[in-house]
């Protein structure tokens, strides 16, 4: 006669930021993430100003899941000013809840890159050296 034992631990959600300060320039497009784990599985989902954040032209949410395992992430389209503050991940399942925070701030934008240019001298003059030989007794 054989027995089999399963064992499940359940447990509520814990979350970790990999990034809590993310800075990017407006105008640009910027991805923020989180990583959760709970059992059972947690329902997840982002917040900002208090409101819960939906897929939309603004914003692209994407969870990838594997076990009791969760990555979050949120890509926050043509940034603007309105769009820079903190980012809540919020994670819940029947044990408990909890959030991680994502502070989002402006960056200046960066300047073109250097062009390369040439240096060119108008000195005709070689390089003159002298070298003196002494024996020494």
């Amino acid at each position: 006669m054989e027995f089999v034992t399963c064992l499940k631990l359940l447990f509520s959600p814990m979350i970790w930021v990999p990034n809590q300060l993310v800075g990017a320039p407006a105008g640009t497009d910027v991805t923020i993430d989180c990583h959760t784990e709970a059992y059972p599985r947690a329902i997840s989902y982002w917040v900002y100003d208090n409101v819960m954040l939906l897929p939309t032209k603004k914003y692209g949410t994407e969870t990838m899941e594997n076990s009791y395992r969760a990555h979050m992430k949120l890509t926050v389209r043509n940034l603007q000013t309105g769009d820079f503050g903190n980012y809540r991940c919020i994670s819940k399942n029947s044990l408990g809840e909890t959030e991680g925070s994502i502070r989002l701030y402006e960056i200046p934008m960066p300047s073109a890159p250097p062009r390369a240019t040439e240096m060119k001298s108008n000195s005709n003059k070689e390089c003159e050296y002298e070298v003196e030989t002494k024996q020494i007794e």
